[in-house]
């Protein structure tokens, strides 16, 4: 899907202003302990996700679903943030400071996100983590390298993403065949 022009013009800023670590982005696998956290916490939570608000990055194909069901638990992002924080520091060679995790957001059939940018000032180190999914075909999300080259990354359940989230554009700009993907998002910000 074609982003709106008005969220293209407000990438290109958002990125104009943005730092540059250089780092690009890795995919990573979580500790299984770690992953077992994760997947316990979505078990507990799963009939708490409420439709989440509206998103504008996020769209779907399907007018009679919600794009993304929402669940937050802010103790248990804090908890992993906190987790996290030292391969996220490890990542980057810097001191980071915990900027927001997000999580769970499960897309639905049908959704798709529009490619975009991260907030400038506070995600400038993040990771994208597939928590679960039942998937017809991949959905794979769109990064584009430091040299503005397009990948797709498929993740599995259990993969993370690091990856300059004020930098460089990503998205999942193609409709979710499937029932759905749970994913969680964690963002820091240099120390200095």
């Amino acid at each position: 899907m074609e982003p709106p022009e008005w969220l293209q013009q407000q990438t290109r800023q958002q990125q104009a202003a943005a730092p540059y670590c250089g780092l690009g982005f890795e995919l990573r696998t979580l500790e299984p302990d770690l992953y077992a956290l994760l997947r316990d916490k979505l078990a507990e939570s799963a009939g708490s996700f409420t439709p989440e608000t509206q998103i504008d990055e996020i769209g779907t194909t399907d007018p009679g679903r919600f794009a993304s069901l929402h669940f937050e638990d802010n103790a248990f992002n804090a908890l992993l943030s906190e987790r996290l924080k030292p391969q996220h520091e490890s990542w980057c060679g810097r001191r980071l400071v915990e900027s927001a995790c997000y999580g769970f957001r499960a897309y639905q059939r049908g959704c798709y996100l529009h490619n975009h940018v991260d907030r400038g000032l506070t995600h400038i180190i993040s990771s994208t983590i597939c928590v679960d999914s039942h998937l017809e075909e991949p959905w794979p999300l769109y990064v584009e390298d430091i040299f503005g080259e397009g990948h797709e990354v498929n993740l599995e359940p259990g993969q993370f993403l690091f990856y300059e989230g004020a930098r460089l554009l990503h998205g999942r700009p193609w409709p979710l065949r499937g029932e759905y993907y749970v994913g969680v998002f964690v963002h820091y910000r240099p120390e200095d």
